[in-house]
Order: C-alpha cells, then structure tokens, then sequence
C-alpha cells in the first residue's frame, strides 16, 4: 500500500466519522434555520476563476445580492467574496459545516459553477433543497462530456481525441457523482456552449458575457508591413488543436508569411488580456464546434479570431461578425487569404468588438441566469 493510498483511505475514513456527527446538526438546524435567507440572493460556488466574480458584480447591477464562494486557490485569479481553502481531513467536514451554514444557507439560490459542490461529497445539495432553496446546475465543459459518445457523435474531428486530461475528466468518478448531483436535484440545469447539448439534451444554453469594461486593441492595424502577432490561449493544447494550428502556422512561414505566434499557457488573466489587446489576430477552440471565453475576451478586445463553430450552430450574426470561422484542415488556407489582403483583416478588425457585444450582450445573458434563478418548475 503506497503513502498516497493510504493518506487518502485515512482521508475519507475521518471524514466519514466527522459527518456521522454533522450529518444529524444539519438536519435539526436545517429545520430550526429553513427561514433564514436574504430574498433575492445567490451564490456562486466556483473554482478561483474569474468569470463568476464578474458575474456576480453584474448582477449587482440587476439587483440581486450575488457574492461569490471559491473553492481553493489559483495562481491566475484571487478574488472572490469568500475563499473555501483546502483543509485537513480531520477538520473538513467541520469546515463545511461552518461554511455551509455561516454562508451558503443564507441565500435563496446557490448556482454550481462547473457543478463544483463546496463539500467533498455534495451534501449540502440535497440539504439547499429541503430548504426551501433553488439549486442551478451550470456546466461549462469536459465535467460534462462523454468521451465515447463525443467521438461516435463527430468522429472526424472532435475535442475529447487528443483529451490532455489525465484522466479524462469526464470518466472521474466525481465528475459522474456530480452529474447524478444536478440530475436529481438542480432546480435548472445550464450549459455556456451549444455543443454541450450532445451530453446534457435538457439543458439551457446559457452564454459567457462580453466583458463591456474591457479596453479595446490599443495597436495599430495590421498592414502587411511587419510580422502579425497571432495569440493562442489555452492551457490544454491536446484540447484546442494546438499541434495543428502550429503546423499551420510553419507552412505558412514557409510560404514567405511573417507570423508572430504566441502560445500563452499557465499566465494568469491579467497578462492574457494585456497580450490580447496587443494582437492582430487570435486564434482558440479549433476543434470543439464553438467557441469559448477566450474568443469572446479577444472580440472585446477589438481583434478578430478565428475559431471553429459546426455547421448547425452557424448564424447569419456569425458569419458578418469580428469571428473568421475556419475549419483546421483549411487553416493554412485562411491564414494565406488574410495575410494578402490586410484590408479584409481590417474589415473584421472593426467589426470585432461592436460584434461580440451583441452577440454576447451582458444584460441578455444576466437575464437567461436571473430566469434560472426564479422561474417555477
């Protein structure tokens, strides 16, 4: 039996004895404290990311006291209202305990993050419902997926084929334990992209917001005249087409085309949107079939981007948008017409923020959460 092993079986036996006595206080509290809780409140429980902190500053905006819990730290973001730290066995169940009823049980909606619960077992999930609370369930990638079904579904290019999460997430027995969460009990089940319909059928398809505070590209245009400043950001280059976006790029050089890629990986969010703001072009999510938060941040941003969407998902605002939609096997091809023509890169340069702000407009995608927080089932 190695170290590890045996740390993590003592691990969860203290934590099993722990909740033997927390288990029992939750139920006689959760009916002496049923009616205490601030209308018109939610919670966002999170890991230490960015997009529920701005989220719940917006709906500030709308009228709701919205705070946000983080569930451990990260080297690339640091605020939020409440920090949920990791905590030795012997002392999490209590920690929970006292968290859950100090913090959490005093809002009327708690809305999961990537259905990240802030105990290790999800127990107060079912605890929120007999209270009387709204549970949302929002997922926002591969905690959702199904690496299986994802390649049968597009087997010609699909996300999960060069999967660089070891495990997959999507087969971790937390994640599955998760999803049972948010199937039981979830009062509204949401999801930030389209493709993410193939695994949860039922859901809603609940946007990120174009950030309206961020400042636009402070560079001038693009005019064929030095290297073009290409950024690319993700920390999961098996995930996003990495490989193939840098082998595009070489042929491209190759053809006498001066690029400056930048492969930004492990930085935090402030050092990601200063180089985007810096770019000519940007690039992300090239095999997925949308797009994510990084696009929408390099379209607030001013500067246009290529990305991936399936054909069912196209619209008319898409195509005569700041995105350049580009397939990976063309985009040697793409990247060419573009660097010919800094005109037409220009004419998508100008559309890029006013474009994103429509298509992503920050009062629409508060209202379809706000929606999730009230509607009756």
């Amino acid at each position: 039996m190695t170290e590890g092993y045996l740390k993590n079986w003592l691990g969860r036996g203290l934590y099993a004895v722990s909740m033997m006595v927390v288990g029992p206080l939750n139920c006689l509290l959760a009916i002496l404290l049923r009616w205490r809780r601030v209308p018109t409140s939610v919670l966002h429980v999170s890991y230490m990311v960015h997009v529920p902190w701005h989220t719940a500053r917006v709906l500030r905006r709308h009228g709701w006291k919205a705070d946000y819990l983080a569930v451990g730290e990260s080297p690339y973001w640091s605020q939020c209202d409440y920090l949920m730290p990791k905590t030795n066995p012997l002392t999490a169940a209590w920690r929970e305990f006292w968290v859950f009823w100090t913090v959490m049980a005093r809002y009327e909606v708690v809305h999961f993050h990537f259905m990240l619960t802030m105990t290790r077992s999800g127990w107060e999930v079912p605890l929120l419902k007999r209270m009387g609370r709204r549970v949302v369930a929002h997922f926002r990638g591969c905690e959702a997926r199904d690496r299986d079904l994802n390649m049968r579904l597009h087997p010609r290019l699909n996300i999960c084929e060069q999967c660089d999460y070891q495990p997959p997430i999507c087969t971790n027995p937390l994640s599955q334990r998760r999803r049972g969460l948010a199937a039981k009990w979830a009062d509204a089940t949401l999801v930030t992209t389209p493709d993410m319909l193939d695994f949860i059928p039922g859901a809603v398809v609940s946007s990120f917001f174009a950030p309206v505070e961020v400042f636009p590209n402070n560079s001038g245009p693009w005019d064929g005249q030095r290297p073009l400043k290409l950024v690319h950001v993700t920390n999961h280059p098996g995930i996003e087409g990495t490989k193939q976006i840098r082998l595009a790029v070489d042929a491209v050089r190759a053809r006498g085309f001066e690029i400056q890629f930048i492969h930004l990986r492990d930085v935090n969010h402030a050092e990601v949107m200063r180089t985007l703001r810096e770019a000519d072009l940007a690039i992300g999510k090239m095999k997925m079939g949308f797009y994510a938060n990084s696009q929408i941040e390099s379209m607030a941003c001013g500067v246009p981007t290529i990305t991936w969407v399936r054909p069912e998902f196209m619209t008319e605002k898409l195509h005569n948008s700041g995105f350049i939609i580009c397939h990976l096997d063309n985009l040697e091809q793409t990247l060419v017409a573009y660097m010919s023509d800094p005109g037409a890169l220009q004419k998508k340069r100008e559309l890029a923020r006013t474009s994103i702000l429509n298509l992503h407009d920050e009062d629409t995608v508060i209202r379809s959460f706000i929606q999730a927080y009230t509607k009756s089932n």
